[in-house]
């Protein structure tokens, strides 16, 4: 009998260690669409270059001033379950 797991085994055994880890995952209540997802996003957020310094402060000083207006704007209404 001798080698009769040779190498033409190798792709079935892999395949089935990851059937029976994504069987192992769904069990636990892991949703397997959502990891590839957050998987790639990962993987694509490490390889994407990182944005314009100058941009990126003037996107976060055009955010916070509109945060401050908004809550100015905001601070004069009574919270709808103050009125119970």
């Amino acid at each position: 009998m001798g080698l009769s797991f040779g190498i033409h085994y190798t792709s079935v055994s892999l395949m089935f260690g990851a059937a029976l880890l994504m069987l192992f995952l769904l069990l636990a209540g892991y949703c397997i669409r959502d990891l590839s997802a957050k998987a790639i996003l990962t993987l694509t957020g490490h390889l994407r270059a990182r944005p314009d310094p100058w941009l990126e402060s003037a996107l976060r000083k055009a955010f916070a001033d509109f945060d401050r207006e908004l809550s100015a704007i905001l601070h004069d209404r009574c919270n709808p379950a103050d009125k119970v």
